[in-house]
């Protein structure tokens, strides 16, 4: 029996070292869509390569492992070395991306392909935030809305999967109004869906306010290849005023 649970041991054995891969990690692409055409690039515009790490079995990265990357649909050309992406003419399409080296592969991450982005521009209305002293949780904006668009022949088709930017522009501080997402957290930034709509909402403190009825201002950006779409940056005006019993 001791030398059975030997031999099971010794097949159980888990190579350890500091270059030996043990894990793998691809959580996050450069942007999470690509322009039919052109190469990835991260929010800046810049052309931006995929980025895995690797980690022996003290959880230390293991800097210059050979890790290699690929397209799991053919939309997309990937260099399995550099990481560089290109998509392909056809828009309004998606595949998987991985990583891996040797055995170990990573989960896939989902990377659209769309048309150019050319237009950004406020997208339905904007209601009144009617706030509350005593009562906080009531002073949630709705939707402050933009819809990214692509002009194609005559017309315009939306835009999904890119980044919105959202500020502040009045009052250009935390203290009386914060941009929030759906869940109520501070988020300055939305992906457009497939409608090509990006939308966050104000939460607002009225203890800061220096009028009992006021505005606060918005500014959504949207960029493509580092320079700002027309349209960009689209003002968004929500009037707030006090809750009456």
């Amino acid at each position: 029996m001791l030398a059975a649970c030997a031999l099971m041991l010794a097949c159980t054995d888990i190579e350890t070292g500091p270059n030996v891969v043990t894990s793998l990690e691809f959580e996050a692409l450069p942007f999470p869509a690509i322009v039919a055409g052109d190469t990835l690039r991260d929010i800046n515009g810049i052309v931006a390569p995929l980025r895995a790490l690797v980690f022996n079995s003290d959880n230390v990265e293991i800097a210059g492992a050979p890790i290699r990357y690929a397209g799991l649909e053919s939309v997309v050309t990937v260099d399995s070395v550099t990481g560089i992406v290109v998509a392909g003419a056809k828009a309004d399409t998606a595949t998987r991306i991985v990583a891996f080296i040797g055995a170990l592969q990573s989960a896939p991450l989902r990377l659209s392909v769309v048309p150019r982005p050319d237009s950004v521009a406020r997208s339905g209305t904007i209601d009144t935030l009617k706030y509350s002293v005593s009562d906080t949780t009531q002073n949630v904006s709705g939707d402050l809305a933009v819809r990214v668009s692509s002009r194609v022949g005559t017309g315009t088709v939306p835009v999904r999967d890119w980044i919105v930017t959202f500020t502040l522009q009045t009052p250009a501080d935390s203290i009386r109004a914060r941009i929030v997402g759906e869940n109520g957290r501070n988020s300055g930034a939305d992906t457009t869906s497939t409608a090509g709509i990006a939308a966050r909402k104000v939460r607002l403190f009225p203890a800061g306010l220096t009028s009992v009825r006021d505005s606060v201002v918005v500014l959504a950006r949207v960029r493509y290849r580092g320079a700002e779409l027309s349209g960009s940056p689209v003002r968004l005006v929500l009037p707030v005023q006090p809750r009456v019993p």
